[in-house]
């Protein structure tokens, strides 16, 4: 099993995905992350900071990570539902429930309002 060296502390790799996935999922403060995993402020900001970089850096992003195209039909899951389609006709999204977070300013908030 890997590990992820830090300078406050020994996370095993699965601990660090861990941390930063839940941080994702639930998009709670660091101090309710810190509780749960019973680590430092520093130590959870730092291994989410690492698992972040990996997740992004060129090695991982340009091995896994495939953008659809923009003339790639919708997915299956899209097309054959009578439920989806044609609501969905011409959209490049997730259909798996995965949600974002995100903190638009001000004068955008009104384009974000009730979207997933």
């Amino acid at each position: 099993m890997g590990h992820i060296e830090s300078q406050h502390s020994h996370i095993n790799l699965d601990e660090s995905a861990a941390i930063f996935l839940y941080t994702c999922v639930t998009g709670i403060a660091i101090d309710h992350v810190a509780e749960h995993f019973q680590h430092s402020y520093s130590t959870i900001s730092e291994n989410f900071r690492k698992i972040l970089d990996i997740l992004s850096g060129d090695e991982f992003y340009s091995k896994y990570v495939r953008l659809p195209e923009a003339d790639a039909p919708p997915p299956a899951a899209i097309r054959c539902s009578r439920k989806w389609w044609p609501y969905f006709l011409n959209v490049l999204a997730a259909i798996d429930g995965t949600h974002i977070n995100c903190s638009p300013s001000a004068e955008d908030l009104h384009t974000a309002r009730n979207c997933k």
